[in-house]
């Protein structure tokens, strides 16, 4: 996702399978009812099951069976995905009454209005991440580690602006899941909601004090989680405060890239070229070769019927714009139903400081950069039927064609070199403003136990002078 999820800001799909399941169960049995009533003969029409009617009314029937087999092909999914809609928001209303939880705020793209070159002349981006190590006077004393946070904050809050993360070692209070919620109480920072919450449920360490699990997973643990700011849909919270409570026995680092100085490095004439086209990624794709081994016929018939269902499903699933579109899977050239996002700018402008950002997930939703990167380190060793349509990409905004390998390989080039690692020991905490820095995770061995709290945007008012 994700070092808070992975596959990438997507959705879950069990439902939304569970519909394509049943439309193609349906559009099986309707094509097969057409096959059957072309090639009948009378004795078959009477044996049938419109046995006891006069064989000239058997034979109307059958003729008529197709359409209404298409009918009901069409009816089951989207009566199902109504029943799930329902179901699914007095969920979320339980969910977000239970959590207590603020949303997770929209996403702060501000006016379209960078000049690329003039702005990347005149920037000056500091070193990424700042460390702070705990007084050693502190040890043994949470409460007086506490007030370290809250007495400095002024001065953590200047600090987050400027180098956009701060690692904070060996401090105590957040090596304890009861007590790491302090830490973000001290620094007066508002807890929100997983942005992953409209469309998926993520592991929580402490649900109620919005404290979730990272990638831990034994399954993806090889998988190395490609750089990106956190965001799904439309929602992207302000800032994360990661913590270790256990350390991978080999690898597992912790990334992170300034935006900033990806704005500064990155190929200005193609950085130009794509902040004008904006980008969209495509979330999710639903196999759909069965059409294909529909009789010719058939098949016109069917896609609509599908894509009605799917769309109706998927509405029901997120509570943010996407459209459908049909496309040749790039992993084995079968039918498939991709899902895309809306257009998004690939630079913003941070709504505090001013400075322009290099912003989103193409360095891990790209599909050219993530078979390059499970040549190397292996694939996620995915384990559900979910997992298995996350499958993503990147795209142009205006025309929606793929954006050229060339650039996806120099981007990775840039983000790289940008990157930096954070080998994190228990109590280690990562404080990053999620617009002005991404973050991603290496691939480890061993268990590994990390976690994440959201938040909204830091007052930075309250930043020192």
């Amino acid at each position: 996702y994700a070092e808070s999820l992975w596959p990438p800001p997507a959705m879950d799909g069990k439902k939304v399978v569970a519909a394509a399941v049943a439309t193609s169960a349906c559009a099986a049995f309707a094509s097969r009812s057409f096959v059957a009533s072309g090639h009948a003969t009378a004795n078959q029409l009477h044996k049938s099951s419109f046995a006891g009617a006069h064989p000239a009314t058997s034979a109307r029937a059958a003729r008529a069976a197709p359409a209404g087999h298409m009918a009901a092909a069409l009816a089951l999914p989207l009566v199902a995905a109504g029943r799930w809609q329902r179901k699914g928001r007095r969920h979320a209303r339980v969910v977000r009454c239970a959590d207590g939880l603020a949303d997770c705020p929209y996403v702060l793209y501000g006016k379209k209005d960078i000049d690329v070159e003039a702005e990347r002349d005149k920037m000056k981006v500091k070193a990424c991440p700042l460390e702070i190590r705990m007084p050693p006077e502190l040890k043994g004393d949470l409460e007086g580690q506490r007030q370290f946070f809250s007495s400095r904050l002024p001065e953590i809050y200047k600090d987050l602006k400027d180098y956009g993360a701060i690692v904070f070692r060996g401090f105590e209070i957040s090596k304890d899941k009861q007590t790491f919620g302090q830490v973000g109480q001290a620094l007066q920072l508002e807890p929100c909601e997983d942005p992953l919450h409209s469309v998926a449920a993520r592991d929580a360490v402490d649900k109620k004090a919005g404290v979730y699990e990272a990638v831990n997973k034994p399954s993806r643990s090889k998988f190395y989680i490609g750089m990106h700011n956190e965001m799904v849909g439309d929602r992207a919270p302000g800032a994360a405060l990661f913590v270790c409570f256990k350390a991978a026995e080999e690898g597992g680092e912790f990334l992170v890239a300034d935006g900033r100085k990806m704005f500064k490095e990155l190929d200005k004439e193609w950085l130009t070229k794509v902040y004008n086209r904006d980008v969209v990624y495509s979330t999710a794709e639903f196999p759909m070769g069965f059409i294909e081994g529909l009789p010719d016929f058939v098949q016109p018939a069917v896609e609509p019927m599908v894509y009605g269902a799917m769309t109706q499903a998927l509405k029901m699933k997120v509570d943010f714009k996407t459209e459908f579109r049909w496309e040749k899977s790039d992993y084995d050239g079968s039918k498939i139903l991709q899902v895309r996002a809306m257009p998004q700018y690939p630079v913003l402008r941070h709504h505090a400081t001013g400075e322009p950002c290099w912003w989103g997930s193409m360095h891990s939703h790209a599909e050219h950069l993530r078979s390059e990167r499970e040549k190397v380190y292996g694939e996620a060793q995915e384990t559900t039927g979910a997992s298995r349509i996350n499958k993503t990409d990147v795209f142009y905004g205006d025309d929606g064609e793929k954006i050229e390998t060339e650039w996806l390989e120099h981007l990775d080039k840039v983000t790289l070199d940008c990157a930096e690692k954070v080998k994190m020991e228990e109590g280690d905490m990562v404080l990053l403003d999620n617009y002005l820095v991404m973050h991603g995770r290496c691939p480890f061995e061993g268990t590994r136990l990390h976690a994440v709290s959201w938040f909204k945007s830091p007052d930075y008012s309250k930043a020192a002078a």
